[in-house]
This record gives structure tokens, sequence and C-alpha cells, in this order.
């Protein structure tokens, strides 16, 4: 049972939903109209779950056959309570760090199983906004501007899981994060997704 858990790539949760909203017209004066009126808002909303993760460790001085004795299954780090569900708002503190423990010596490879927390899910809207312009009955002008992540939303990616411990058995973990001195310690975040953009597009219709 210690293998038991959702895979790598598992994604429980998988939504996109695209809309068209044709914008009222705001004049019927034929002239302001070549300003006011023919614009079209779109979007596209996208949310994901994140990925499956489970916690590594090392311990000073020891390698898993010091735990194990053998070079097959590894020890596992000690799960003592539960850690939280693996992501949250505060980039420095992803998941309970004290929810952890070093296995002991003679460890089987049985203190935890994988995969039991999620990093932060994909959450984000892109946004289009277009506007046409008739010249004359077969000849158009658009003008589109386009915005990805139109609200700006931090898209966090990698947490460090791995927690060092200073002997087998200790409930301490020496490398915890925190704002101010180690801001890429244990349970902290160590990347983002790249940010995405805006852009402008002129097209024309004959």
């Amino acid at each position: 049972m210690a293998n038991y858990g959702p895979q790598d790539f598992d994604r429980r949760h998988n939504l996109t939903a695209n809309w068209v909203w044709e914008l009222p017209k705001g004049t019927q004066n034929k002239s302001l109209g070549h300003v006011l009126n023919n614009w079209q808002l779109a979007g596209i909303y996208h949310y994901q779950s994140g990925q499956p993760y489970g916690i590594g460790f090392n311990v000073t001085n020891y390698g898993n056959a010091n735990l194990t004795g053998s070079f097959t299954e590894g020890a596992r780090i000690v799960l003592l309570k539960n850690p939280g569900s693996g992501h949250s708002g505060d980039p420095y503190h992803q998941f309970d760090v004290t929810a952890f423990g070093a296995p002991n010596v003679g460890s089987l490879g049985l203190e935890s199983g994988r995969n039991y927390m999620t990093r932060s899910p994909i959450n984000y809207w892109d946004l289009s906004l277009t506007k046409k312009i008739v010249l004359r009955e077969k000849m158009k002008i658009e003008a589109r501007f386009d915005a990805f992540n139109a609200f700006n939303r931090t898209q966090f990616n990698g947490v460090n899981t791995n927690a060092s411990f200073a002997s087998p058995g200790n409930t301490a973990v020496t490398n915890v994060a925190n704002e101010l001195t180690n801001r890429n310690g244990f349970g902290s975040i160590n990347s983002v997704r790249p940010p995405r953009n805006c852009q402008w597009m002129l097209r024309f219709e004959f």
C-alpha cells in the first residue's frame, strides 16, 4: 500500500470555458459609430488541478543503505500528521513543515505513501477586445488587443520538497523556509510559471 497513490500526471479537475460578447452600440451617429460601435469582448477561463507530489529528505551522514541496510527500496520520510493540501497563497509555507520526521535506522520504506499533496492549481483568464471598422461594403479593418493572464495572477509552480535532518528519527527540519533568512528553504515556492503577456494586432479584410 506504500506505493498506492495518484500518478504524477494526474489532474483531478480540468475546466476550460470560453465566451464572446458583442457589446451594445454606443451611438446611432454614423461618424461617432466608427469609434463607439462594433466592439467585441471575448475570453477564455482555464482551471486545472495541481500536480501531485510527495516529500523527500536527507539525513546528515546517512545514506539509504545506512537506514535500510540495502541499496534497493529506499526509506521514506515519516508522516507525523496531516501536512495540508500542499499549496497555499503564502510562497514560504505551502504545507505544514512540522508534519514530517526523519526515518529511523532499520526502515522498511513504509513510513509514508506517495503523491499525497498537490501543487498550486493553474487558474487564469485570457481576454481579447476587438474593434471592427467598416470602410466600405467589402473593406473592413479589425483592431484586436489580447491580454493573456489578464488579471496578472501569479501562477506558483515548483516547491522545495526536500527536508534536511541532523539525525535518524529526528523531527526537527533544519532547512525550513522563512521570508527573511531562507527564502528557498523547505516548503517554499522555488519557481513560477512564465508570465503571459499582451499584444496588439491590426488586420485588414477586403
